[in-house]
């Protein structure tokens, strides 16, 4: 061994040895042993370097095994060191790992490895890696850590170079964060200072685990989700993939044998992380970083194999044992050949095969390997697994070319229960004493027995159980051996017996009958909880019974077996009627136990009459008599019963007769009535309710069978005491039997009833039997002769009612029948047994009973009519009579009678036309009446046709022809063939033949067939006995093409809609009528519109009908049916007609149910509706586009059913359909889905061309033409050449004109073009002509829509002319230049759209006719395989959706259509009295009510409409807005607004600004009007003179308006305005319009205030005044009041609120001492902060010198002075004269007063105000004019003064 160190100047090295001898050189190295034992020998030893010199040198180490004496050898170098570098297990660290032990290992020269660096001081330093692509803290993703901070356990030599700070060969580093790092370590002793410092790169990588980590074993096709997951603080959190930093690889593939190099084994999704199998091999697959030399990262690998085997597993117990009721987990999994497990991806698809009957499926995984199911039934079976297939991410299926398959055999017990599940037994000292076999039912049968308590009870393997010698429980568990989780328990009870008693049970019976009396014996358990149990054995106990009454009962031998419920019981047997009690006892050593209880025995309960059945008749009864059956209850008699009862109680009347003591003890009397026909099984159940000593008591049945039915024969007998026989007549015994009875005396008849079993009623009383007679005047039954009804016993007691009848004869010969007929019930009796209502109907039953008497001859017929013909003759038949007979006639010559005795008939012959009376004579008997019949002889007078006018071609009707007589009467058809009567038709487009059968026997039949269609008549002739024929007038006839309802067969979704349509038929065409089998399932209206209602079949069934031209009756002429399918939508289907295309091709496809029927027809327009969600996988390769896009239409996904593809880019897409329901509910798809789908995958391959040239072909489809032309035609000749060779057939023909013509052959030619210029050039051009079949067609639309936002329309516009055009496609999508195919078309509605042919074969017109959608099928008349469907959806271009529209209303019009300008069109109305338009904005105003059609036209492009009616309005309503002004005086107005019709507003539309312009020009306002009127009527002027009313038309708001001003008011108006409360209502009309409903509005205003003064004088007599202002209540409170001057105030005096209101201000002087200062003058100012209002009132002061009155000159003026001086004189004097006057008094005072002083004036408005103030409370009202003063000394009156005052009458107080 050598060992290396390093020499140190200033430390040793150690070095471990085993037994140690010496050093050979000490100076070198030495040697010291450590740990040595007794014996001073060692295993270990420190070397350490002594060397200081710079040179290599070496020493021996000698060690000794001093037992064997072998010396071992160990050579120490001492070497300078050359080169060092840094060992590490691993360069990459984890985040958050343990920390990483780095050590130096240093070399010499000669690259030897030195054993121990130990002692020597290292620089350690984290340099910044150069390699970090320029992150300047990578440096900082690593630490160095000491050893002290950490658990590590370094050598100790590290540890004290740690204390002194210094670093060793060994450190511990962790990563900080993720990155790299370059730690750098160098030797810190100077002789090694040129020695290079060692470098180690180290990558601190997050903690990534990859899931799944273990190998993967998949099959082809098959793929499995990795996720990327990351340990941080310790939990595990998943990365997103793909991240910045990670990505996933695969690497290292390795291909089975076989494989192809060109494929990977398997590829790899970035996007989610899936890797799928692509062949087999193996790769592996592992997350990358972008970190450079990174390489510790998870990684797993993937094997592709083949699959192998299948293998079951099942959860819990991995036990194919199973039990019923458990719930259990099944795994299926894949295994390769290997026994390798397959990783179990969703895309794998697993059939497994349940039994059902065994197994209910709770849940199972996508995939088929998991599944959660139930046990359900018990028995051997097996579960099948198939592995069948993979699917891919596109959804396609590859099936595996052999399934891999395998069963698992399956045993189902049903759980383990053990029987008894409770057992208790009497303790014994002696173990054994009792056994009892436990029984285990269920599980396998092989159980293993266990016992929890050995002590009390042991258990054998066979179920033994036995008790042990102590009391307690043990629980005996039976478990299953072939699963022991399956079990069974029950409990064994050991006890001490404590109690005695017998056990509820039957104590009462029969007489012969055994009593099992049940004894339970009861243990005590537990003493502290006084637990009882109940010993399940006591049959070995020795019991003793008593019985205290011996005759009744005996004791029996033997012990009742023990149950669960008992354990034991004595037997004892009933010998005699009666009651006693029954004693057991028990006793053993200390325990005595005895219980007792009361038995009883009665005789069995039977029928006496009747003895099994009644028969009674409906309200009839019966008394039933019973006998036996249990006797009250000794010990509780109250509770004994008798039910009587019966199936249906309310069918039976039941009751019982008399109590039991009134008649035998032991018999009970019932009375059973019948109340409904039918058996009731009658039940008389006897016994007595349960008690306590009775708890189960003896209930003694018997039942009898009470038939209710009606009667089906009667037996008439007579009772005589001697019979006699005697005849009137000898031939009466030869020709009739019958009962001879005396003309004298009256018969008695006996009556019996019988039913139709031939059984007797026991009573049929309730029967209404009636007698009667077949000839009354020979006998009869009288009323007051009653029929006598008695009972007959028959024997046995049983007793039956029979009756007697007495007949009344009246002495006259002949043959009588007396019937006596039950044809109902006599209500009486139905009322007393209270029938049941409504009870079925008697059907009337009679017997009858031939008294031979004598009668007269009768003669039938009475009447005859016979054809005048030599071979007719007729028969008479006689009835009745002696039979010798007389026959008359009344005239001769007519016919000729014979009378043939033996056959008893006349025979008359017809001689000449006439009528005859034939007379009988009766030549035995002394004939009463004659026997008469009336004979007519007539010749042929008309011949009559009766047929259908229609029939269909190759059908057959029936032709009727009668022949009547001179008196218009039916000729029989007896008399036909002696008239040669026929049919004969005009043409031969019928054919006629002659029926056996008429429907009558006066009609002659023919069979009518139609052969060709057209019109003829049918002619009936017939040959009188002279020869003259006569002819039936002209039958017009038609035969009309088959009838046929297309289409044949109807399948259609929920709620989805479909018009039937009809061809041939009658021409004019018959009314059709259409009906369905079940409307249920279809519904079909008049138009022929089919709707799937609910799931089912149906038939719908159209006649056409015609009127029988002889009858008048309307016939069916003929009729067809079509099948109806309604059904659900379990599945959809792409239909694309192919799966490849080029690119830049289109193609359409449409959405299929799962069976061809379910075409778009069946669900595209089903209410309510299902939408169509489109999608493709790639976008570039493949676009979706709603059908006719190329028109800028974009259909709503309701009519997505079909859709175009482009093919955009190359490459291979999925196109995937999502169906949705608009209304689940409707339940439109199977089982209950929300929505189906489906997915195709379409391959769009690039076109072959050659750049930068554009070459071209000409594709047609066999058997076309097409024309070739070019731009050289009728300018230069033209030679058409096919270039095809000689030994090929050419696929196309071409003639000297171009015409290209096509064979049935396909492939292709070229056609070679010359062009002979006239210049001497010739050009050539070569074309290529392919011939394919046609693979699809496709429908385009035209023109373009064109929008004002270019906005796609969502459906076609009303009223519009529309062209389709049909192109046709090949297999790749090309489209055909020519093309033979015959269009056929069909649209499943005919009211929405016209289709019709357009101008060539590939197009087609469509006008759209109403709203709706429509669906369009196109297809190939000779291949209906190539067909297409489009949506044809059509709603209107006209907006807003103008309902509910009234005369008023203002529109405005809008529609997004417009020209390829961009402008838009013209508007224009079919009546512009109705809607006025405006044609260019479209403002349209309702002028009067109609139907008018609104037209807007694109010029030529399209024209639109729109059909709106306009309503007469019933309503018009004002309304007054809150917020309006309260005063409309002056120029302020107040807006009421105007709603006519019962909409929100009168304007319908959004209106763009220029139209608000058009509808202010057009003035709507202009048809209505405002009225106004206040809404009292105390005023003496109309409100149109105080308002003004102004109708207007809000745009902004939609509503008319009625603006009210008020005009200046003058005094007067203001007076009376002011004075009351009123407001100005306002009505609106329209013009020409009559309302329902019409509601004013009431405008409330303020006229203002008014002051009763305009003018206020005061003078020093009267310094005060009052001014009274009358307003509103709300003005009057905010009343202002100002003087111009303070030395006149004013203050309120009075306010009143009343009607009217106001407020009275006092004004006068500050000072009363003013007054005598002088004048002064000022004003008052009123105004209120509710109005604008203001009124100034003068306010004048002046004085006035005091002038007595003398006595000397009392001239007129001093005398009114005098008088006007005193208030009151003034005024009573004037009341005296009004009151006087009792009129009203307007007095003029000018004439009087020529110089009143100037206080009169003052005197006179003091009196008004004063008369006034005294005068308002009574409503009267005193005017005072007030005169204007020039100044104080001098006045001039300016006006007159009035007074006004009411009559007298009007005056109070």
């Amino acid at each position: 061994m050598t060992v290396g160190c390093p020499p140190l100047p200033s430390h040793s090295s150690n070095f471990c040895l085993f037994v140690l001898r010496s050093s050979t050189r000490p100076e070198v190295a030495s040697i010291e042993a450590i740990e040595q034992d007794n014996h001073q020998c060692s295993q270990k030893a420190i070397v350490q370097a002594r060397s200081s010199q710079v040179t290599r040198l070496t020493s021996i180490i000698l060690a000794e095994d001093i037992l064997t004496g072998q010396v071992l050898r160990c050579d120490a170098i001492v070497d300078l060191i050359h080169d060092v570098h840094i060992v590490s297990t691993t360069k990459e660290l984890y985040l958050e790992d343990s920390p990483l032990q780095l050590k130096i290992q240093a070399l010499d020269s000669e690259g030897n490895t030195f054993s121990t660096l130990a002692g020597l001081a290292f620089e350690w330093t984290i340099m910044k890696d150069p390699e970090t692509n320029g992150f300047s803290d990578s440096h900082n993703a690593l630490r160095i850590l000491k050893f002290s901070e950490s658990t590590y356990t370094p050598p100790s030599y590290i540890l004290e170079m740690e204390k002194i700070a210094r670093q060793g060969d060994i450190v511990l580093v962790s990563g900080m964060k993720t990155g790299s790092s370059k730690l750098k370590a160098r030797i810190q002793e100077s002789v090694y200072q040129n020695v290079p410092a060692a470098e180690v790169r180290l990558f601190i990588l997050e903690n990534i685990i990859l899931n799944p980590a273990y190998d993967i074993y998949l099959l082809v096709g098959m793929s499995v989700q990795y996720k990327v997951q990351k340990i941080r603080q310790g939990k595990i959190t998943e990365l997103i993939m793909p991240s910045d930093q990670y990505e996933l690889q695969l690497q290292n593939k390795t291909l089975s044998p076989g494989g192809d190099p060109a494929w990977a084994v398997a590829k790899l999704d970035q996007a989610t992380s899936r890797v799928t199998a692509l062949q087999r091999g193996q790769t592996n697959v592992f997350p990358s970083i972008s970190m450079k030399g990174a390489s510790k990262l998870p990684n797993g690998t993937i094997y592709v194999v083949d699959p192998g085997y299948l293998g079951f597993s099942i959860h819990p117990a991995d036990r194919w044992v199973l039990e019923t009721e458990r719930l259990y987990e099944i795994t299926v999994d894949v295994y390769d050949k290997s026994s390798n497990k397959v990783h179990l991806s969703d895309n794998l698809r697993i059939d497994v095969s349940w039994p059902k009957a065994y197994f209910k499926v709770l849940q199972s995984s996508p995939n088929g390997s998991y599944h959660h199911v139930k046990a359900i039934k018990e028995g051997h079976t097996i579960i099948s697994a198939s592995l069948t297939s993979v699917v891919d991410q596109d959804g396609g299926v590859h099936t595996l070319p052999v399934p891999v398959q395998n069963q698992q055999e399956v045993d189902i017990y049903v759980p383990i229960a053990l029987s008894p599940s409770i057992l208790t037994f009497p303790w014994q000292p002696k173990a054994g004493a009792y056994q009892y076999t436990i029984k285990a039912h269920g599980g396998s049968g092989n159980f293993s027995w266990s016992s929890s308590n050995q002590n009390v009870a042991t258990v054998t393997v066979k179920g033994v159980m036995t008790t042990g010698n102590e009391i307690g429980v043990s629980i005996i568990r039976a478990s299953d051996v072939q699963n022991s989780l399956h079990y069974g328990e029950m409990k064994v009870y050991v006890t001490e017996p404590s109690g005695m008693e017998l056990t509820p049970c039957r104590v009462e019976a029969r007489v012969g009958e055994i009593l099992e009396l049940p004894l339970k014996i009861n243990g005590l358990m537990n003493e502290e909880t006084s637990q009882m149990v109940t010993l399940s054995d006591c049959s070995h106990f020795d019991l003793v019974v008593e019985v205290e009454n011996r005759g009744v009962f005996i004791p029996l031998q033997g012990r009742l077996k023990p149950t669960s419920d008992y354990c034991s019981g004595v037997r004892v047997k009933a010998e005699a009627q009666g009651y006693t009690a029954l004693v057991v006892s028990y006793t053993h050593e200390h325990i005595h136990l005895s219980a007792s209880i009361t038995i009883a025995a009665h005789l069995p309960l039977k029928t006496v009459d009747p003895i099994s059945a009644a028969l009674v008749t409906l309200g009839s009864s019966k008394d039933i008599i019973f006998e036996g059956g249990p006797r009250p209850w000794v010990l509780e008699p109250s509770k004994f019963y008798r039910n009587i009862s019966a199936e249906d109680s309310d069918n039976v009347g039941l009751s019982l007769l008399g109590p039991p003591t009134t008649r035998n003890p032991f018999q009970h009397w019932v009375r059973a009535s019948c109340r409904a026909l039918g058996e009731q099984v009658i039940s008389l159940i006897i016994g007595n309710k349960p008690t306590v000593t009775n708890p189960f008591p003896a209930a003694e049945p018997a039942v009898l069978t009470l038939i209710c039915a009606s009667p089906s024969r009667f037996t008439l007998a007579p009772i005589y005491a001697e019979p006699e026989i005697s005849l009137s007549c000898p031939f009466l015994h030869q020709n009739k039997q019958g009962v001879p009875v005396l003309k004298y005396r009256n018969p008695v008849l006996e009556m019996e009833v019988y039913d139709q079993q031939g059984r007797k009623f026991d009573n049929f009383s309730s029967l209404n039997i009636i007698w009667e007679s077949t000839k009354y005047s020979l006998a009869s039954i009288e009323a007051d002769m009653p029929m006598e009804l008695f009972s007959k016993n028959h024997g046995n007691g049983q007793n039956k009612m029979h009756g007697l009848q007495t007949v009344l004869v009246h002495n006259k010969p002949g043959a009588v029948t007396i019937s006596a007929t039950a044809a109902g019930y006599q209500h009486l009796h139905l009322a007393a047994a209270e029938v049941n209502k409504p009870y079925e109907p008697l059907t009337p039953v009679s017997s009858s009973v031939e008294l031979i008497l004598v009668d007269d001859v009768k003669v039938s017929p009475k009447e005859v009519t016979i054809y005048n013909h030599q071979a007719v003759k007729t028969e008479l038949l006689i009835k009745e009579g002696s039979g010798y007979f007389l026959v008359n006639t009344s005239a001769l010559n007519i016919a000729k009678v014979t009378y043939e005795e033996a056959q008893g008939v006349a025979v008359v012959y017809p001689l000449h036309p006439g009528s005859l009376s034939i007379m009988f004579h009766d030549l035995c008997l002394a004939s009463t009446t004659l026997a008469k019949v009336e004979v007519h002889v007539s010749d042929i007078q008309v011949v009559s046709v009766g047929v259908v006018d229609k029939v269909e071609i190759g059908k057959k009707v029936t032709a009727y022809v009668r022949v009547l007589d001179a008196s218009k009467k039916y000729f029989p058809a007896k008399y036909f063939p002696f008239m040669d009567l026929n049919l004969k038709a005009a043409s031969p487009i019928i054919s006629l033949k002659p029926l056996g059968e008429a429907s009558d026997e006066y009609t002659a039949a023919f069979l009518v067939h139609g052969l060709a269609i057209g019109q003829t008549s049918l002619t009936a002739f017939a040959t009188d006995r002279y020869g003259e024929r006569i002819n039936s007038a002209p039958q017009q006839i038609e035969v009309f093409p088959p009838f046929r309802l297309m289409p044949r067969k109807v399948t259609l979704l929920i709620g989805a809609v479909i018009q039937i349509t009809s061809e041939g038929g009658p021409q004019p065409q018959s009314n059709i009528i259409l009906s369905t089998s079940n409307i249920n399932i279809a519904s079909v209206n008049s138009s022929g519109l089919v709707t799937g209602v609910s799931l089912g079949n149906s038939t719908i069934t159209g006649m056409v009908q015609a009127v029988n031209a002889d009858t008048g009756k309307v016939v069916v002429v003929s009729q067809d049916k079509v099948e109806v399918e309604v059904i659900r939508l379990e599945a959809v289907r792409i239909h694309a007609p192919i799966t490849r295309m080029k690119t830049g091709t289109q193609m359409p496809v449409y959405v299929m149910g799962i069976t061809s029927n379910q075409a778009p027809f069946s669900f595209g327009n089903a209410v309510p509706g299902l939408t169509f969600h489109w999608s493709v996988t790639k976008r570039d390769v493949l676009d979706v586009k709603t059908r006719f896009s190329e028109a800028s239409l974009q259909l709503s996904p309701q009519c997505n059913f079909a859709v175009d593809v482009y093919g955009k880019g190359k490459g291979r897409t999925g196109l995937k359909l999502v169906v949705k329901a608009l209304d689940p509910s409707a339940w439109q798809f199977g089982h209950m889905v929300k929505e189906l789908s489906d997915e195709i995958q379409i391959q769009v391959f690039e076109k072959l061309v050659i750049l930068g040239v554009e070459v071209g072909q000409i594709l047609m489809s066999p058997n076309s033409f097409f024309k070739v032309q070019t731009n050289r035609d009728r300018v230069a000749a033209l030679i058409y050449h096919v270039l095809d060779g000689q030994d090929r057939v050419p696929v196309v023909q071409i003639d000297e004109r171009g015409l290209l013509n096509s064979g049935s052959l396909i492939g292709l030619s070229t056609v070679q073009v010359i062009s002979q210029e006239p210049f001497g050039i010739n050009q050539t051009l070569t074309i290529t002509i392919k011939v394919a079949p046609i693979s699809y067609m496709r429908i385009s639309m035209n023109p373009i829509f064109r929008t004002q936002n270019h906005e796609a329309l969502l459906a076609l516009p009303l009223g519009m002319t529309l062209t389709l055009t049909i192109y046709f496609h090949d297999s790749f999508g090309d489209t055909f230049h020519s093309q033979n195919s015959v269009l056929s078309f069909a649209v499943n509605r005919d009211d929405f759209v016209q289709v019709g042919k357009g101008a060539s074969n590939n197009t087609l017109i469509i006008r759209t006719m109403n709203v709706g959608l429509s669906l369009l099928k196109v297809w190939n008349a000779e291949n209906s395989i190539i067909a297409d469907y489009v949506p044809l959806p059509v709603q209107h271009a006209i907006y807003p959706e103008l309902r509910d529209i009234v005369k008023g209303d203002v529109l405005c019009l809008t529609s997004s259509l417009v020209n390829q300008e961009g402008l838009a069109g013209t508007w224009s109305s079919s009546s512009n009295s109705i809607l006025q338009i405006d044609p260019k904005t479209g403002v349209a105003v309702a002028r009067n009510s109609g139907t008018v059609t609104i037209y807007y036209e694109v010029h030529g492009l399209l024209k639109t409409y729109r059909e709106v009616s306009i309503n007469v309005p019933q309503k018009i309503v004002a309304t007054h807005g809150s917020g309006m002004k309260t005063s409309l005086q002056g120029t302020l107005t107040s807006k009421v607004v105007v709603k006519i019709g019962h909409g929100s507003k009168n304007l319908k539309g959004e209106c763009s600004p220029a139209q608000i312009e058009v509808v202010e020009e057009m003035r709507p306002q202009s048809s209505i009007s405002c009225q106004l009127h206040f809404n009292n009527d105390i005023f003496d002027f109309p409100a149109s003179e105080i308002f003004a009313a102004e109708p207007g038309f809000d745009v902004d708001s939609g509503h008319y308006t009625c603006s009210i001003t008020m005009h200046r008011l003058a005094d007067k108006q203001l007076k009376q305005l002011s004075m009351s409360k009123t407001a100005v209502v306002v009505t609106a009309s329209v013009q020409s319009s009559h309302f329902s409903e019409w509601i004013s509005a009431e405008v409330p205003f303020n006229p203002g205030f008014y002051a009763n003064q305009t003018e206020i004088a005061l003078n020093n007599h009267y310094t005060s005044s009052d001014v009274k202002i009358f307003g509103a209540t709300e003005i009057l409170e905010n009343l202002v009041v100002k003087s111009g001057s303070p030395l006149v105030v004013a203050f309120e005096k009075e306010r009143s609120y009343g009607l009217p209101s106001y407020v009275t201000y006092t004004v006068s002087l500050s000072d009363p001492r003013l007054a005598s200062k002088g004048s002064l003058s000022t004003t008052l100012t009123i105004s209120s902060t509710g109005t604008d209002q203001s009124i100034t009132i003068p306010v004048t002061m002046f004085y006035v010198s005091d002038r007595p009155l003398s006595v000397r000159r009392k001239g007129p003026r001093d005398l009114f002075q005098h008088f006007l001086d005193s208030y009151q004189a003034m005024f009573f004097t004037l009341f005296a004269l009004l009151a006087g006057m009792a009129v009203t008094v307007i007095g003029k005072c000018q004439g009087v007063l020529k110089h009143p002083p100037p206080y009169f004036f003052q005197s006179l408005c003091d009196f008004k105000l004063i008369s006034s103030r005294l005068s308002e409370p009574s409503g009267i009202t005193v005017l005072c004019r007030i005169l204007k003063l020039a100044n104080f000394d001098s006045y001039h009156p300016t006006q007159d003064f009035y007074l006004i005052v009411p009559p007298l009458s009007q005056w109070e107080d």
